[in-house]
């Protein structure tokens, strides 16, 4: 049986030598690396500290039973990262205390409604709207409108209303 030879082996062929890369090639890719890095943290660090504090939130009104309410000091003090605030006094009964903490691309909001006694009532995590957790408030303005409407209601029933005894002269 002719077979054909086998071929000696044959040398592989040389490994291309690796092209290197510019020092100021890898420094760019370092700092957009960073750069990205950074902006994730940025982001994440607003979005899990407003996370928390709802959590916290949570865990306080469960804690709080049937009232469903807890010390507002104690919002202070598990509030987490370093939102705005702003207070909005304007309600009759409760105000609001609107908190945002910001990142780069999007803005996580918790509303809070305290009442005269510095109990939180209720919470929600929306950027606006007329209710907080489902709860209206009656604004300073509108009060004393509202005051006015049932006084003349009184003073209507009360005139229209034929008196129980009438005298006889």
């Amino acid at each position: 049986m002719n077979s054909p030879p086998e071929p000696a082996e044959t040398p592989e062929p040389a490994p291309k030598p690796k092209k290197k890369v510019s020092a100021q090639r890898r420094i760019v890719s370092w700092i957009f690396i960073a750069i990205l890095l950074g902006i994730v943290l940025f982001e994440w660090r607003a979005k899990s500290s407003q996370a928390n504090t709802v959590q916290s939130m949570e865990t306080a009104m469960a804690e709080a039973g049937d009232r469903a309410e807890f010390p507002f000091t104690e919002l202070q003090e598990f509030k987490q990262g370093n939102p705005s605030e702003e207070v909005d006094e304007s309600g009759a009964i409760l105000r609001k205390h609107h908190y945002r903490w910001n990142g780069i691309f999007k803005t996580y909001d918790l509303r809070v409604l305290v009442d005269e006694h510095d109990m939180v009532v209720s919470f929600d995590t929306l950027k606006e709207g007329d209710t907080v957790g489902g709860i209206r408030r009656i604004l300073k303005k509108n009060l004393q409108a509202l005051k006015d409407k049932q006084m003349k209601l009184m003073e209507q029933s009360s005139g229209n209303a034929k008196p129980a005894v009438t005298e006889k002269n």
